[in-house]
């Protein structure tokens, strides 16, 4: 009898061990609920990648930069040219393009040139640019088509050393104007880069669709419409016209006649 004594003492030990124990119902749950949370943390993890892929694809990060030229408007002195070289600098390191040719570079800052690297046309155009850059649009374009800039960016003084921005497809200048001397390099590559990228998407709008046949008949219409009404008209008054004629001749030839006459 002792022996089994012995022996049921260890029965509620052996319940209390039994009931700590996980089952395997219990440790596939475990198991399937980590793997889930894994997987909704690697699809996540997917989503915020292709999100941020798709913003910078967006913003032209993966696209070949934007273009610009550098070009001094009015009396290239010294202190002009060599502003207008810093910031070509500026803008490379930025990431920017700037045309290869650097006598084409020069050419736009107003250095004056050293034989004949047949761009005179393009120096005698920068010459004409004005200290009025809103009336000289079309010359700006015409420099940019030259240089194959998206954009150009325009250092002239008025009082201060001054920076603009000109879109070269739209033939308009950007909004805003930066003082040189009191910006930093952040403010102007920022400055710049923004509508430079502005103007290169420019180029890959769309042009205008063509008016409506339905307007472009209206339009005729009504042209055709004014012909027909005038053509009435000088069927009306032709006859008055001719009357007139003969009576201002018979008047005229009488007061000739009469003055030729002694009496």
């Amino acid at each position: 009898m002792l022996p089994i004594v012995a022996r049921m003492r260890w029965i509620p030990a052996l319940f209390v061990l039994l009931a700590a124990a996980p089952t395997a119902a219990d440790a596939d749950a475990s198991t399937g609920t980590g793997t889930a949370a894994d997987a909704d943390a690697g699809a996540d993890t997917a989503a915020d990648t292709a999100a941020d892929t798709a913003a910078d694809t967006a913003a032209g990060k993966f696209g070949p930069p934007p273009k610009i030229a550098v070009v001094v408007a009015g009396d290239p002195d010294e202190t002009l040219r060599n502003t207008a070289a810093f910031i070509e600098q500026e803008a490379v390191l930025a990431g920017l393009q700037v045309p290869s040719d650097p006598a084409l570079r020069a050419a736009m800052r107003g250095e004056p040139s050293t034989g004949e690297d047949g761009l005179e046309t393009l120096r005698s155009i920068r010459r004409s640019l004005g200290l009025d850059p809103t009336k000289d649009h079309a010359t700006y374009q015409r420099i940019g088509l030259i240089a194959g800039a998206d954009a150009l960016v325009v250092v002239r003084r008025q009082g201060a050393t001054l920076v603009e921005v000109f879109d070269v497809a739209a033939a308009q200048f950007y909004e805003g104007v930066l003082e040189f001397d009191s910006s930093s390099p952040a403010d102007r590559t920022k400055f710049i880069d923004s509508r430079a990228r502005q103007a290169q998407l420019r180029w890959s709008q769309p042009p205008p669709p063509p008016p409506p046949p339905a307007e472009k008949a209206k339009a005729d219409e009504s042209k055709d419409e004014e012909d027909s009404r005038a053509k009435k008209r000088w069927k009306k008054a032709w006859p008055y016209v001719v009357v007139g004629a003969l009576l201002a001749g018979g008047v005229t030839y009488l007061i000739i006649d009469r003055r030729n006459d002694p009496e």
